[in-house]
């Protein structure tokens, strides 16, 4: 909910008041800082009983100042007048030694406000009913799935941006996530690990009749005996929403962001307003959502951020630049600069978009090192299945795969109807054709 500037923390705002003050006292042209508060209280599951429950406060300040263009800054986890002092006196220092950056700057004076979402305090019974419902759910449905232990916990932070231009926003909000690796085992043989983290607002909700969740543990008992081939072919990979975030992550990091387009390396740098991907593809980086509470509404450069198309109908709309990026490249301030993805739905149902396969894949996770900068990558295909004649045939050993970004997005063949949410990312499976599969 967004509403007028309001600060219900004190303590965030007398902090960040008193850095500005010493920022300028010390002789700084301007200055910004972020400030936050936040409450993590955890409860743990260990040999079938609450083995933990606890709260942990965390306060956090980072702090920029500017002399000349000079820039120093500093971090602390104290709101103490004498460490601000001695912080912003260790940022000085940095600053009479920093080379001058004509890009440096701070965000400029815009509408002051505050947002507000989810529970301030946890609600401990729903906490414990929840764990309780998803080990039952688990032991019943998923009799092969082994947890060494799991928790949840609830994070209610503050975070208050402020800075010499008179900007003031602050973030409160209150989610909830529980996350997990976990095997299968039968007859001692395991399969490979895997993983969920949902993150949401409803400590009542039954986490196991997710479907992503529901999904996950069944492919892992499926996965206790997997089988290797030999060779390599050129096929289709159909990617999980879960892997699909991650090659998200490297199409951003390679074509949009600040690092990539400051050193031209971006192989889209001069492609706004052209066909980048597939028509099928619709890339968009969200503030709000309302499936999405781990979205955050503020920008990390001291802005509001709104929702914001980076591609549409496979054209490439906008890049994910932040302040600093926008001023060392030339190229527009985006309205989000955040992680939080969300790619459109297609029209085809997944089962379709698997029995459109000759022989390929499906790709659960994916570890490999971080992409080219031409986009080429390549790594290991985990938790992933042999399709055969448009048919899920079986699990498989770890396998390789080769290509690249950019190809990937442009040869994207089918988007399934279904999509999953993690709490961060809203994302279907999609089917990319010509990528290279190898076995021994």
């Amino acid at each position: 909910m967004k509403q007028a500037f309001d600060v219900k923390d004190i303590a965030l705002l007398d902090a960040a008041e008193l850095i500005l003050a010493e920022v300028k006292a010390i002789g700084a042209d301007e200055g910004e800082t972020w400030v936050s508060r936040s409450a993590l209280t955890e409860v743990y599951y260990e040999l079938g009983k609450v083995s933990m429950v606890r709260t942990v406060f965390t306060d956090k300040v980072s702090l920029k100042l500017l002399k000349d263009k000079r820039k120093g800054s500093t971090t602390l986890n104290s709101f103490a007048p004498e460490d601000i002092k001695s912080a912003v006196e260790e940022a000085w220092l940095a600053a009479q030694s920093a080379a001058p950056d004509e890009a440096e700057g701070i965000a400029e004076l815009q509408e002051n406000v505050s947002f507000l979402a989810g529970d301030e305090q946890p609600d401990l019974e729903a906490m414990y009913g929840q764990l309780d419902q998803l080990l039952k759910d688990v032991r019943q449905d998923f009799p092969k799935i082994s947890f060494d232990s799991i928790g949840i916990e609830h994070n209610f932070g503050e975070k208050l941006y402020a800075n010499t231009n008179g900007v003031r926003l602050s973030d409160r909000r209150g989610t909830y996530q529980l996350s997990n690796m976990f095997m299968a085992k039968e007859e001692g043989k395991t399969s490979s690990f895997n993983y969920f983290a949902t993150v949401y607002e409803n400590p009542a909700d039954r986490v196991c009749e997710e479907n992503r969740v529901r999904r996950l543990l069944d492919e892992s008992q499926r996965q206790i005996v997997t089988e290797q081939f030999e060779g390599s072919f050129e096929g289709d990979v159909v990617i999980t929403p879960g892997c699909l975030t991650d090659i998200l992550y490297y199409v951003a990091d390679t074509y949009l962001e600040d690092g990539a387009l400051i050193s031209g390396t971006s192989p889209w740098k001069d492609k706004i307003g052209e066909q980048v991907a597939s028509p099928l593809i619709n890339f968009e980086l969200v503030a709000e959502h309302p499936e999405l509470p781990g979205a955050s509404p503020l920008s990390g450069d001291g802005y509001v951020a709104e929702n914001m198309p980076l591609i549409e109908q496979g054209v490439l709309k906008n890049f994910s630049l932040s302040r600093y990026g926008a001023a060392r490249t030339g190229l527009p301030r985006s309205k989000n600069n955040g992680g939080t993805y969300v790619l459109g739905n297609g029209d085809t149902p997944l089962e379709e978009v698997i029995a459109g396969v000759e022989r390929g894949i499906v790709m659960g996770r994916f570890s490999g090192g971080q992409p080219g900068p031409s986009g080429d990558l390549s790594g290991v295909a985990k938790n992933s299945f042999l399709i055969e004649n448009g048919r899920i045939t079986k699990p498989l050993s770890e396998v390789m795969i080769s290509g690249n970004l950019g190809d990937m997005l442009r040869d994207t063949v089918a988007v399934s109807q279904e999509r999953e949410s993690s709490g961060y990312w809203l994302l279907p499976w999609i089917r990319v054709k010509g990528v290279t599969i190898s076995g021994k």
